[in-house]
């Protein structure tokens, strides 16, 4: 019977095997491991079976209340010697980025985590730090995926990473699986948190791989018990095959191809299924027409009312020029007859008295 082990994660996101002993532990738990001549904080994240079958450091004890008050006091000084480091990077001008403290449950060494494209000259760093904090330093420098291990966050997916939940190791990931997977080779919809190709594209790979040796190449012309047919398409993880036939188009399993299982019921299923789908389809394009429609009935409602407005308002300025236009000559026409008014009174008064004809 193999012996009983302890899942326990430190600060640095790794999981670390421990033997319980005669304790019993759950998920969840912190516990004190002894980690050669320190005293290490650790959270219990499975327990099971030894998985490497090699002989196990003890867990040393579950935490009380007296450890989280030493907890709380080591999370001030973490924040304090963050501070204090960052201060000091700036000053020594070195290329490096601080991702976390973290100090021995005993309070008398402090870890500095950072990464950098490439070595760092940090013995100055370390004096200085020495000095302030009076502790001992190790500064340790990690990877762009431990950093997002360490930190955490939520993936695309909207799941918590998986680095931060069970990945231990990180396994090599290229370009090519996603290929494979017929998956979109958009940087950004692969890439993880990280800046890294997502953990996640290995997972189904070695099920893209085997499949794809047991069915045909794209283009490639097979016979089908509906008689021969060009492959147009081919559904890897259900291991269907789609074949484009003489007078139809049809998806043939594996076994189907073979002979193994006769292919009319799965047709006929197909059928079915195709037929709810269009069905399905039509009513979802009615309710398309019909929306667009409504939408090309607004939008001419509210053209043509735009329309007329624009005439509207074309009109007003067209009917005050007339306006303007009609005083203008009832204003010369009066003008004209006062002018004629007036002639007639000099001449009356220039000419006299008429004579009277009848004598």
């Amino acid at each position: 019977m193999p012996e009983k082990a302890v899942g326990v994660v430190f600060a640095d996101g790794k999981v670390n095997e421990f033997d319980p002993g005669e304790q019993e532990f759950r998920v969840g738990d912190v516990v004190l491991v002894d980690n050669a001549r320190d005293l290490n904080l650790g959270r219990v994240v499975y327990v099971g079976a030894n998985r490497s079958g090699q002989k196990l450091r003890q867990v040393k004890r579950r935490i009380g209340p007296q450890d989280w008050m030493l907890i709380r006091r080591n999370q001030k000084r973490e924040e304090e010697a963050h501070e204090l480091c960052l201060e000091l990077i700036g000053q020594l001008n070195l290329p490096m980025k601080l991702i976390r403290v973290a100090y021995l449950h005993g309070g008398n060494k402090a870890i500095f985590y950072f990464s950098a494209d490439g070595r760092v000259d940090f013995r100055e760093l370390v004096r200085r730090l020495a000095k302030a904090l009076h502790v001992r330093i190790e500064m340790r420098q990690i990877g762009v995926r431990d950093e997002s291990k360490m930190l955490g966050g939520v993936g695309i997916c909207g799941q918590m990473l998986c680095c931060c939940r069970f990945l231990n190791k990180f396994a090599p990931v290229s370009i090519k699986m996603a290929k494979n997977q017929n998956l979109s080779l958009n940087p950004q919809k692969l890439s993880g948190l990280c800046g890294r190709l997502m953990c996640c594209l290995v997972y189904e790979d070695e099920v893209y791989t085997h499949n794809r040796r047991q069915l045909p190449r794209p283009g490639q012309t097979i016979s089908t018990p509906r008689g021969e047919g060009r492959v147009i398409d081919l559904d890897v993880p259900r291991r269907l095959v789609k074949v484009q036939l003489a007078d139809a188009q049809q998806a043939f399993t594996l076994g189907q191809l073979a002979g193994e299982e006769a292919a009319e019921p799965a047709a006929a299923k197909r059928g079915a299924d195709a037929g709810t789908s269009q069905q399905a389809s039509g009513r979802q394009g009615r309710r398309r027409q019909e929306d667009n429609r409504q939408r090309t009935g607004e939008r001419r409602g509210r053209a043509g009312a735009g329309a007329d407005e624009k005439e509207k308002e074309k009109e007003r300025p067209q009917e005050q020029e007339g306006k303007s236009r009609r005083k203008k000559r009832r204003s010369r026409s009066r003008s004209r007859s006062k002018r004629r008014k007036k002639k007639a009174r000099s001449s009356d008064q220039s000419a006299g008295p008429r004579p009277d004809k009848g004598r």
